[in-house]
């Protein structure tokens, strides 16, 4: 989560992007917590009630729609919940328009999941300019599932999460599928890995190692492969701007774990560190 967040503030292209944190469980312990961690990252947070003229600055706490026991915050059935954000998004960018006095016509949103550190930044900026033409754009992950979905505004919040099989190798397909029965048009962009097993762990420190040191590990992660690669239509002015990510609180977590250690061969991955 540190990571997300501190990669999509630092992004220039999204400056002026409003950036909504949506936490659970949705109450005043909640809503605290969020903001002790964004305090930790130097960032500023503001209460979705409490919008400001620099509201742009920092992030905005909306607790996600949820019922009063603790299998509901648990439940994979995340239809509703998005859903409700997605509405209360748009009503939060029409205030935000207001107060700050802007013509702005991109109200398209963009859903990130928390699990996937490595953010593709420039999918991101490619599926907000994307969704202000009436397309909507995905970022399969490798679970089934999708890490990232831009929804353009034509897209009709009470039904395009309805009949989704959530939790399930077939999440993404279905949730194309529910965009198709709308007629809304998809982009389809880089796969995104989250971490959901102990086995991803791995996977992911493999990954940040090879990313520093550029060491190569014999598997298939980094061949020829149309879905590790970024969206054609991305143009070089997005490529060549701000968009790394350097996972720096990730790969700090992974060494206190001792899952990657610091040799005098260099820099070495423990994977008796990570349970079968």
């Amino acid at each position: 989560l540190s990571d997300i967040l501190v990669s999509l503030t630092a992004c220039v292209r999204l400056k002026e992007t409003l950036k909504v944190l949506v936490y659970a469980p949705g109450s005043s312990e909640g809503e605290a917590y969020m903001k002790s961690i964004l305090q930790c990252l130097n960032l500023s947070a503001t209460s979705c009630s409490e919008v400001s003229s620099r509201v742009l600055d920092g992030w905005v706490l909306l607790p996600m729609a949820s019922g009063a026991s603790k299998a509901d915050l648990t439940s994979s059935s995340l239809g509703s919940k998005l859903e409700d954000a997605l509405e209360k998004t748009r009503n939060l960018l029409e205030r935000v328009h207001k107060i700050i006095a802007t013509q702005q016509s991109n109200e398209a949103v963009v859903f990130l999941g928390m699990d996937a550190p490595e953010l593709p930044l420039e999918e991101i900026v490619h599926g907000l300019q994307t969704s202000s033409r009436t397309i909507a754009h995905m970022c399969p992950a490798d679970d089934g599932g999708y890490g990232m979905l831009s929804v353009p505004r034509n897209a009709p919040s009470s039904q395009i999460f309805q009949g989704v099989r959530w939790s399930n190798n077939l999440t993404a397909v279905s949730q194309l599928k529910s965009l198709s029965d709308c007629c809304i048009d998809i982009s389809i962009g880089k796969m995104m890995n989250d971490v959901d097993e102990p086995e991803d762990v791995i996977r992911l420190a493999k990954r940040l190692i090879r990313s520093r040191d550029d060491i190569q590990y014999d598997d298939s992660e980094g061949k020829e492969d149309i879905l590790n690669s970024l969206s054609s239509k991305i143009g070089s002015a997005i490529r060549d701007r701000d968009t790394s990510n350097a996972c720096l609180h990730t790969w700090e977590a992974l060494i206190d774990l001792k899952v990657i250690s610091n040799t005098s061969d260099g820099i070495c991955l423990n994977n008796s560190r990570i349970a079968p």
